[in-house]
């Protein structure tokens, strides 16, 4: 494993593991650095609290009259074995010309009726026990999520409309609306000249960040550009592997589709774009497009040498 995924690890397994991550959505972001040491940075399009823990399932009625069953037919003999399941349980064996068996549909008998509404009463059961479970740590998720994203928390509508409000008093966010679905359509612009470290998103009172993009200057002068969020959850639950949080595929997601360019007058040391990068203006150009079909690889990264 890469410097970048270790790093992009320690940093996200407290937010895996309190079951939540703030990713893009759609967006186009644009960073520049000048050999003076002025820069620019701009991200426009959306922004997401996403929440991985897979949901309960509902709970079912048992339907006796909607219970079917099968008979297995030999081939060679005909002889006829009772079984207890559908029929298209056995589509995939039946589908195969080795198979020795075919297989005709039938109602259950009063037995296999009463077997299988013992069986389904038990699953009741046994979610009602989880789901009860669930409910007494579910406060206690919420407050580990409220600290983390410093108030936010999936699913809490007028929660997030006060966190986008609290969110577009500071410096460089131009706007902050809550579009519900947990989803957020922003713009967010900053100049200056750079120093240390740049990182977007900065959430006040969030007592961990997780960027999107993230600026860091080396000791030997070299700057650092990298994307750890734009990987997406698929990119963080590959690496984590089975430290990955819960449901890798989150409810209402917005799929991540964007384009993040830098522009520089500095030297090009390294990147991980497609072609490299192209000239214009005494500008170095490198452009990276990302998605769902890149986020497996990580996101953006380059390093720039700046003449001061």
């Amino acid at each position: 494993m890469g410097t970048f995924w270790k790093s992009a690890l320690a940093l996200a397994a407290p937010l895996l593991l309190a079951g939540c991550l703030l990713l893009p959505g759609k967006f186009d972001s644009k960073l520049r650095l000048m050999n003076d040491g002025t820069y620019s940075f701009s991200y426009v399009g959306q922004m997401q609290l996403v929440d991985g823990d897979e949901k309960p399932a509902a709970a079912t009625d048992f339907d006796p009259d909607q219970q079917r069953c099968t008979n297995q037919i030999d081939k060679d003999t005909g002889e006829i074995t009772p079984l207890a399941y559908a029929v298209e349980d056995y589509a995939e064996q039946a589908a195969s010309d080795s198979e020795p068996y075919s297989y005709e549909d039938r109602a259950c008998t009063a037995e296999e009726i009463a077997e299988r509404q013992r069986l389904h009463d038990e699953d009741m059961a046994m979610m009602a026990s989880s789901a009860e479970s669930s409910k007494k740590d579910e406060e206690q998720k919420k407050a580990a999520m409220r600290a983390v994203f410093g108030g936010a928390v999936p699913g809490d509508d007028e929660g997030l409309e006060k966190f986008a409000e609290q969110l577009a008093k500071y410096d460089g966010w131009d706007k902050v609306e809550y579009v519900g679905n947990n989803l957020f359509e922003v713009e967010y612009r900053i100049s200056g000249r750079f120093d240390q470290m740049l990182a977007f998103p900065t959430i006040p009172g969030a007592t961990m960040q997780f960027p999107f993009v993230q600026v860091i200057r080396r000791s030997g002068g070299e700057i650092e550009v990298s994307t750890p969020a734009m990987a997406g959850p698929g990119g963080l639950a590959g690496a984590m592997g089975p430290m990955a949080m819960a449901g890798t595929s989150p409810q209402k997601m917005q799929p991540i589709d964007g384009n993040f360019s830098i522009e520089t007058e500095g030297e090009v040391l390294s990147n991980n774009t497609a072609d490299g990068y192209s000239s214009m203006g005494g500008l170095k150009i490198l452009r990276w497009k990302v998605s769902e079909a890149t986020s497996t690889t990580g996101g953006p990264l380059a390093i720039v040498k700046l003449a001061n």
